[in-house]
């Protein structure tokens, strides 16, 4: 009789390991050379690995087998007597040839052995064993195949192991940290391709870059315990001291000895994972609450200096190659962020001003994007964002800061009060620089400037 050891037990659990590992192990294959330029982040990579494997692991579920009707009649088959199995196997013997080679399974053979056994001997049910035995291996064989397959389908639709992906753009750009952070946009991404094109070939926005991002090699960073990290997020230091039972959640401060055991080996990894995600962790239960009052270890960098205060002219006389050339410094001096760990405070100015903040250039680039997909129109006026400019590095936090002002300069002179709180301005540690568009630039602007270029 069925001793009970075989069951329909694709192993669900190792083939989620297995999808995991086999993404995990091809997507940092595949971009090998931009994490090691730093094009790439190994934590944002890991994230987008575990983002899209959150949403397709529930494909591998049992029911997507197109095996499903095979296995049903294998498990009909198994509590059956001996004559009604050499029934079975007589009248499916022309599927099992078609389904199985004869090194597989030679069906006749185990045809002509039961016939010469009497129906009741145990021989003949032990032979009926082998076969069941042999039967379950074989299908379980190629239910593994098929998913297999199908895993290897699913790593092959993820977008970081896109063909196209990491190669070199029309215009012989490779390893694009602008296209890794619109990686999830590609439309976007075909928007800011003409100007970081330009960013990238044009050798006074690179020369303005590398102004702009001098003063922070060498500097003494600081450490924003938070920065980037959503309060939900945070782990504190615990405080429980009356355990009152077990129970379920993601609070990694009170998880049980078993929990740690599966975040320790590397196999059982990404289940700890999940279940962290679904917060369905074992845990100690405590009445007490933890202590919130003490910060998170994580220190991610944070510059002690101001932020970058960029002041671009949006009006009609910068239409054409000028609006061209303002959008891709402005775009340089917005990647310079990730770098230099500094926010960016863009200031568009024609008739009125517009203001955009620049904190996180992942999160953050698709409004700039929509920015750079605006068209410069109106007059000219650039008090209101110089005003904007020099009231914002007088609050904390914007002090020292680099202002780069990105205009044709044809405008009126400056006045003498705009220029007496310039001139402050710079005693207190700020720079200013400006890319020049105009053939007859105001002198006034330009000859407060630390540095200016002509374009």
């Amino acid at each position: 009789m069925h001793t009970g050891k075989r069951t329909r037990n694709i192993r669900l659990k190792e083939l989620k390991t297995v999808y995991w590992e086999r993404l995990r192990a091809k997507s940092f294959a595949r971009m090998d050379e931009a994490l090691q330029n730093r094009t790439v982040l190994p934590r944002e990579l890991e994230q987008e690995i575990w983002d899209y494997y959150r949403r397709t692991v529930p494909s591998l579920q049992e029911f997507y087998s197109r095996y499903t009707p095979e296995w049903e009649v294998f498990f009909e088959q198994e509590s059956v007597s001996p004559v009604y199995f050499l029934a079975f196997l007589k009248q499916m013997k022309t599927a099992f040839r078609k389904r199985y080679t004869l090194s597989e399974l030679d069906i006749t053979y185990y045809i002509e052995r039961m016939e010469a056994l009497p129906a009741d001997s145990p021989e003949r049910r032990q032979l009926q064993e082998f076969f069941l035995d042999k039967w379950h291996e074989l299908l379980t064989r190629k239910e593994f195949d098929y998913q297999y397959q199908h895993i290897d389908a699913l790593c092959s639709d993820f977008i970081v192991l896109d063909t196209s992906l990491g190669e070199k753009t029309e215009a012989a750009l490779s390893g694009s940290r602008v296209r890794w952070l619109l990686l999830n946009h590609p439309q976007l991404y075909r928007i800011v391709q003409p100007y970081e094109q330009l960013m990238e070939r044009h050798p006074k926005i690179q020369e303005l870059v590398s102004l702009l991002g001098k003063k922070y090699r060498g500097e003494k960073r600081r450490f924003d315990p938070q920065a980037g990290i959503q309060t939900d997020q945070l782990v504190h230091h615990a405080v429980q001291s009356d355990i009152q039972g077990v129970t379920l959640g993601d609070n990694l401060n009170s998880l049980l000895p078993t929990e740690y055991c599966y975040l320790a080996d590397e196999a059982l990894y990404p289940l700890f994972v999940q279940r962290y995600a679904e917060k369905r962790l074992q845990q100690f239960d405590c009445r007490s609450q933890e202590d919130a009052s003490v910060p998170s270890r994580n220190r991610t960098p944070s510059s002690g200096q101001g932020p970058y205060i960029v002041c671009i002219d949006t009006s009609g006389s910068m239409q054409g190659d000028r609006e061209r050339l303002a959008k891709s410094a402005l775009l340089a001096v917005a990647r310079l962020t990730e770098k230099t760990h500094r926010k960016c405070y863009v200031i568009n100015f024609a008739e009125e001003i517009a203001c955009m903040l620049i904190q996180n250039l992942r999160t953050d680039m698709p409004r700039l994007v929509d920015f750079l997909q605006q068209r410069f129109d109106g007059g000219t006026d650039i008090l209101p964002a110089m005003t904007e400019a020099l009231q914002l590095l007088r609050t904390n936090g914007w002090k020292q800061a680099d202002v780069v002002m990105i205009s044709d300069f044809e405008m009126p002179p400056a006045s003498e009060e705009l220029l007496k709180e310039i001139q402050r301005a710079k005693r207190q540690g700020t720079s200013f620089y400006a890319l020049v568009f105009g053939t007859r630039p105001e002198m006034d602007y330009l000859a407060c400037c630390d540095k200016y270029w002509d374009m």
